[in-house]
């Protein structure tokens, strides 16, 4: 047991287990025939990918959707740190020989046109159309919001793989992970 004699210290570490004991907040509920919606045309090929990594995160094409946009919103810094880590657990060698067999998304290969109606949640709306007002403005208006949210996918798209790829390798390699603490 941690053994704490500093006043401060020690009221923090209680605030921290009261807040653990509580649980996290549910998460509240909307209705999405009133959740703000923004269409993407898109390609099947794109859609069916999204909705697969969907179902294997266990989340809804729809979140995969919102989470490729705002993780691209932040210069895919969360995505491009998962893949880092893992690349660092397993080591150069081996992260090497992994990535090159992922398989990139390839956009310019899709043929069938598709639209997809993406429900935001409550006041993502504004980040996201702040966010890539900004990211345009800075390409000098060469590239449109359609454009830009089917890169965001994906760039998506493809760090799900590379993070799926890695973290199957390592558990894998390393079967002493599973076994619980």
């Amino acid at each position: 047991m941690l053994k704490l004699s500093n006043p401060v210290a020690l009221r923090a570490f209680e605030k921290a287990l009261t807040k653990v004991r509580a649980g996290p907040r549910p998460r509240p509920r909307f209705s999405s025939r009133t959740a703000d919606k923004f269409v993407i045309r898109g390609y099947v090929e794109l859609f069916e990918e999204l909705k697969g990594i969907g179902l294997h995160q266990g989340r809804s094409m729809n979140s995969e959707a919102v989470a490729a946009i705002l993780d691209s919103l932040e210069g895919n810094l969360r995505s491009t740190a998962r893949v880092r880590v893992l690349q660092a657990h397993l080591g150069r060698r081996l992260s090497a020989e992994v990535m090159a067999e992922v398989g990139e998304f390839d956009l310019t290969v899709c043929a069938k046109p598709q639209k997809f109606v993406v429900r935001l949640p409550p006041s993502v709306r504004d980040i996201i159309r702040d966010g890539v007002k900004k990211v345009t403005s800075r390409e000098g208006g060469k590239i449109s919001m359609r454009d830009w949210v089917l890169e965001a996918l994906v760039k998506w798209v493809n760090s799900q793989r590379q993070e799926f790829a890695l973290l199957t390798t390592i558990i894998e390699v390393d079967k002493s992970l599973l076994e619980q603490f």
